[in-house]
């Protein structure tokens, strides 16, 4: 009987020393898992910053390409109210140019200084109408270029808003790793208590206990 009896402990230690290793095998593997994760969660953290940097660099080029158009715009105003200038002073030359003709038409002994005077006043019109091209071409010009900056400035708002969307995936991200961290750690205290129980109802514990 006493046989029978030392046997059946025998195998009862046996059994609980085989469930003990398998709950510190399966506690190892819950902490090699978190241990990844957290790995996992710094890389995710260092290119969350990463993003955010390229995300103010971006920014402040968009502010700087912002200035730069408000700046043209400027530009632009003034050099259409020189042409606008430039044609009342074509007008008023006009204007003289006629009235010289009325007076060429009626004193015929100031004919050689009126035709000196139209020739200057056609230097003019000349000089002015050059001029006028001129800022035609720097107007259709800046407005090329005007369109070249909101060009600009509308890629570099689409690339603002692809690089707040991608924040935002790996914010999510980021909160599901801390969830799944939370619970694998709360697995494993788990395990360790069930292990430390079953410790406890050993005189002397195995080795696993320690």
């Amino acid at each position: 009987m006493s046989l029978i009896g030392r046997s059946i402990n025998l195998a009862l230690a046996l059994l609980v020393c085989v469930s003990v290793a398998g709950t510190a095998g399966a506690t190892l593997f819950y902490q090699e898992s978190v241990d990844e994760l957290d790995t996992e969660n710094s890389q995710l953290r260092e290119r969350n910053e990463r993003l955010r940097q390229d995300l103010q660099s971006t920014r402040t080029d968009l502010q700087e390409t912002r200035q730069r158009l408000r700046e043209l715009n400027e530009s632009l105003s003034t050099t259409r109210s020189d042409v606008n200038q430039v044609s009342e002073n074509l007008e008023e030359t006009e204007g003289q140019l006629e009235s010289t003709e009325e007076e060429l038409a009626s004193t015929r002994q100031n004919l050689r200084a009126a035709q000196q005077r139209a020739e200057e006043l056609q230097g003019e019109v000349r000089t002015l109408e050059s001029r006028t091209d001129r800022l035609r071409s720097e107007v259709n010009s800046l407005e090329s270029t005007n369109r070249d900056l909101r060009e600009e400035r509308d890629q570099l708002q689409a690339d603002v808003d692809d690089l707040n969307d991608e924040v935002s995936e790996l914010e999510t991200q980021l909160e599901r790793r801390n969830d799944r961290i939370q619970q694998l750690q709360r697995e494993n205290d788990r395990l360790r208590s069930d292990l430390d129980a079953v410790c406890a109802e050993f005189d002397d514990p195995p080795p696993e206990c320690s």
